[in-house]
C-alpha cells in the first residue's frame, strides 16, 4: 500500500509494524504510545475531542488517576493524564507556556522488551533518568528519559496494552520527530538506545536524518527552531483531511498557530499549540488515498 509521506524527508508511523493502518504490535523501537501531560485533563480532553472528533474515555480504575484515553472510530489512538512532572526536559516551549503552574507537553513512547535494560543503555549513552521504571496498573511497564540534548521520551514495555491501535489515518498520529539542535549527538545515542539508525535522505539541503527501524523509517528530525520551542523535544503529528480547516478549528477552541499552514514536498502542514501550550503539529497529505490506506513501501 502507499506511504503516507508527511514532508521531504518523512515517512508515516504506520511503517513501525504491520503495514496496516490498524497496528497489532510494534517492534521494540517502534513509536508505539502518545499522551499528553496536562494541569487540566477535562480542559484538554475537550480541546482534542472538539478538534479531532475523538471519543474521550475516563480509565475507571481509581489508581488511574483519571487518565483519560481517544479513540478515533473505536481505535485507541492517544490519551492524557495530569501532568505531575515538571522539569525543564517537560517545557519545550520555555517556562512560559503553561497557565496553571504545571506544563503541557506530548510525549511520544517507544516500544521496548525490558525498560530495565534500556534504561542502563540511556545512562551509558550520556542520557537521563526523568522516571525509574515502573509498572502501571498491569497495562506495562515504563519509563521516562531524555536523551543528551535534552528531549525527553519515554519507553513502554507491553502488558495487556500494546499501544495506539491505529496511526496514519485522519484523527490518529501520522508521525513523530525529534527536534534537536544537536543532531550529531542523537545520531550516537539513539542507535545505542533505541536501536535506531539515522539515515540521510539524499535530499539537497536535507541534512537531517530519518530514523529508521531495519528497512523501516519510523520517525524524523527537525532542527530546533523552526517552531517556537526552546528546548529539544519529540513532536507529534496527527494526519488530517484538511489542514486549513484544523487550524482554524485549533484557533475556534482555544488554541493557537505557531506556524501557518503551509506545502511542503509531501503534504500541507502547521505547527500548532494547544490552549494550556503543548506544541503539536497536523499534516494534510497531498495524496489524500494514502492517508486512508497509510502503511507499506513508498
Amino acid at each position: 500500500m502507499p506511504a503516507l509521506r508527511l514532508d521531504a524527508h518523512t515517512d508515516p508511523v504506520c511503517r513501525f509494524t504491520e503495514r496496516t493502518r490498524f497496528v497489532t504490535r510494534f517492534a521494540p523501537g517502534a513509536p508505539a504510545w502518545f499522551d499528553l501531560g496536562s494541569p487540566d485533563v477535562a480542559a484538554s480532553a475537550d480541546f482534542y475531542s472538539g478538534l479531532f472528533g475523538w471519543t474521550a474515555t475516563v480509565v475507571s480504575d481509581p489508581a488511574a488517576g483519571g487518565y483519560t484515553t481517544f479513540s478515533h472510530d473505536g481505535k485507541l489512538v492517544a490519551a492524557v493524564a495530569r501532568h505531575q512532572i515538571d522539569t525543564p526536559y517537560h517545557r519545550p516551549y520555555g517556562p512560559g507556556n503553561d497557565q496553571h503552574g504545571m506544563p503541557a507537553i506530548w510525549t511520544v513512547y517507544f516500544a521496548t522488551d525490558d525498560a530495565d535494560a534500556l534504561t542502563e543503555r540511556v545512562g551509558a549513552a550520556g542520557g537521563e533518568v526523568i522516571m525509574t521504571p515502573m509498572d502501571v496498573l498491569g497495562l506495562g511497564r515504563m519509563a521516562v528519559f531524555a536523551d543528551r540534548a535534552g528531549a525527553a521520551f519515554a519507553v513502554w514495555r507491553k502488558g495487556v496494552m500494546e499501544g495506539a491501535e491505529v496511526t496514519g489515518v485522519p484523527g490518529s498520529v501520522g508521525w513523530v520527530e525529534l527536534v534537536t539542535g544537536d543532531v550529531d549527538g542523537s545520531r550516537a545515542f539513539y542507535p545505542a538506545t533505541l536501536g535506531l539508525t539515522p539515515v540521510d535522505t539524499g535530499l539537497e539541503g536535507v541534512t537531517d536524518p530519518v530514523w529508521h527501524l531495519g528497512d523501516d523509517p519510523v520517525a524524523g528530525t527537525r532542527e530546533l527552531g523552526v517552531t517556537g520551542a526552546v528546548r529539544p523535544h519529540w513532536a507529534v503529528l496527527f494526519a488530517v483531511g484538511d489542514c486549513d480547516a484544523t487550524a482554524r478549528r485549533a484557533v475556534e477552541l482555544g488554541g493557537s498557530v505557531e506556524n501557518e499552514p503551509a506545502d511542503t514536498p509531501r503534504g500541507r502542514r502547521a505547527d500548532l499549540l494547544d490552549p494550556h501550550g503543548a506544541g503539536f503539529s497536523v499534516i494534510e497529505p497531498h495524496d489524500r488515498s494514502s492517508a486512508a490506506a497509510a502503511g507499506g513501501a513508498s
